[in-house]
């Protein structure tokens, strides 16, 4: 299944949006170079719809279906960067970040 596409600061960007429109928004950033369809990624973001939020499931640069990018001083900078502008682009913020290992460096 063909996930929404993107592009961000001239990167492509892979994501999806679950729950409803309108709900508190959170992100969920998989750690290291898992991409948004890694085991517990999706059940993660259905379990925070459930709950009441809007969810941004999302590949950043360089992890998944999303584009290769070396821009910025570090990989993480990049990846905030390109979040903050996804973010203002689906018109979603604020938002609550969830995320581990390097995800949480975002």
């Amino acid at each position: 299944e063909d996930m929404p596409r993107t592009t961000v600061a001239g990167i492509g960007i892979e994501y999806e949006l679950l729950g409803e429109v309108g709900r508190p928004a959170a992100v969920v950033i998989p750690g290291g170079r898992y991409s948004m369809q890694s085991p517990g990624i999706g059940e993660m973001g259905a379990a925070l719809a459930a709950g009441g939020r809007r969810v941004l499931l999302w590949d950043r640069p360089n992890c998944g279906a999303s584009d290769i990018a070396f821009e910025d001083d570090s990989e993480a900078k990049m990846h905030a960067r390109i979040l903050v502008e996804l973010v203002r682009q689906l018109d979603l913020g604020p938002v609550a970040a969830v995320g581990g290992s390097a995800g949480s460096r975002v």
